[in-house]
């Protein structure tokens, strides 16, 4: 992935710094807007209860739907199928593993799911968020400390402060292949922030604001990490292969929420609500470029990319899951302006 820059990296750690304006006023704290009725999704939309969480690790997707989390093949999920497993209300986000995977902290034990089964990891400290590295360590935060603890083979093998309390870990995979040590960032949105974590050195990283309100969080390859500002209504491109760095942004459409890196197109996607469309962005020449755009169903707060490219898209108000297959999203591109 060739991602050009349109702000330079500064050789220090950045930190958060306010932004003037009256939009100021009401940073952090993100909600997405509620979407008007859905008349003409792309693809094909299959029913679904309301979905709490999508993840996907290559071929295979992770489902969460109130108490019921689902993994499996596209197919298999949509149609209701796939391995079932019971979550507590109290598990936080689910995150993916490039191995098929997906991890969710659940107060004093993460635990970790594929198709086949489950294995739980007993933590020295209650956490509500967890991502598991392509190597094999798992990282955990909490929203009522200021601490990331790193966990190796089922030990806690270090932990170190951060700036404030974490909504969310993202382990971020660096190029080089999978014995490559991923980077990762944590977010907080109360103050609308994003922090890259030196977990192998144990120390904290630098932070810089995400927007007026930062809405859903991707990772891609090579360092890369989306983000919805929801309240400023813009795409924001980062890497964190050292330090944490906003490469580019740009005005989206009303009220984006989730995000996703397609690797088959080379876009960045982004949902936004307010509207029922996702929109596809070219970030190679350093200025997010529209490239494509498809009709989503109602309050599309999740989406993920599948390896072959093809886009899925679930609703957070019981409005199904919509798939929109390679050729149809091709299609849709030729046409974008």
């Amino acid at each position: 992935m060739g991602l050009a820059a349109c702000q330079s990296g500064a050789g220090s750690v950045p930190q958060a710094e306010p932004e003037p304006g009256p939009k100021a006023e009401s940073m952090g704290n993100a909600s997405p807007a509620a979407s008007p009725p859905s008349t003409a999704p792309d693809g094909t939309v299959y029913p679904f209860a309301a979905v709490d969480d999508l993840e996907t690790s290559g071929r295979v997707i992770a489902v969460r739907s109130g108490d019921d989390l689902r993994v499996g093949g596209l197919d298999d999920v949509a149609a209701g199928g796939g391995a079932a497993y019971r979550l507590d209300p109290t598990c936080g986000d689910i995150t993916s593993t490039r191995a098929g995977q997906f991890v969710t902290a659940c107060g004093e034990t993460v635990r970790v799911f594929d198709e086949v089964g489950e294995q739980a990891v007993e933590l020295a400290s209650p956490a509500t968020s967890a991502a598991m590295t392509s190597t094999g360590e798992i990282l955990t935060g909490a929203d009522s400390e200021r601490t990331v603890r790193v966990y190796r083979d089922g030990e806690e093998v270090d932990s170190f402060g951060v700036a404030r309390e974490t909504d969310q870990i993202l382990a971020v995979p660096r190029a080089g292949g999978p014995d490559v040590a991923d980077s990762a960032v944590r977010i907080n949105r109360f103050d609308t922030t994003i922090q890259d974590l030196d977990w192998r050195g144990g120390r904290q990283g630098g932070t810089l604001r995400a927007g007026l309100g930062v809405g859903g969080v991707a990772a891609g390859r090579d360092g890369l990490v989306l983000a919805a500002d929801n309240t400023g209504s813009q795409l924001l491109v980062y890497t964190a292969n050292d330090i944490i760095r906003l490469q580019q942004s740009a005005p989206v459409p009303p009220s984006p929420w989730a995000v996703s890196w397609d690797d088959e197109s080379a876009l960045a996607w982004v949902a936004s609500t307010a509207s029922n469309v996702a929109t596809g962005y070219d970030i190679s020449t350093g200025v997010p470029v529209k490239k494509a755009q498809v009709n989503t169903i109602a309050d599309a707060l999740h989406m993920v990319t599948l390896d072959d490219g093809t886009l899925v898209i679930a609703s957070a108000t019981g409005g199904g899951i919509q798939v929109v297959p390679p050729a149809l999203k091709l299609q849709e591109k030729g046409q974008a302006s």
